[in-house]
């Protein structure tokens, strides 16, 4: 999304984009789906998960999804552990 943003900017295309960071409680008060837009603070779960995507903070988005990368890979792993041993 951050590519075709960043193309569709030059060319002044409206673009809109879907974010699907992790959601835990669906009212935002976790924060675990903030993402900064246009400077400004916004929670998919909330205000989204539809956004301008020439106003999205990608970078920040990115990192903030990658923080829990271990912690998907650790519970994936258990899960294939309980699942198998049934």
């Amino acid at each position: 999304m951050k590519a075709v943003s960043n193309i569709t900017k030059e060319y002044d295309v409206p673009t809109l984009v879907s974010l699907n960071p992790i959601m835990v409680d669906g009212t935002g008060m976790c924060g675990g789906c903030r993402v900064s837009v246009g400077g400004e603070t916004k929670f998919a779960c909330v205000d989204g998960p539809e956004f301008d995507g020439h106003q999205v903070d990608f970078d920040e988005l990115t990192l903030r999804l990658n923080a829990y990368l271990e912690d998907e890979k650790n519970c994936h792993e258990e899960y294939c552990t309980i699942r198998d041993a049934q």
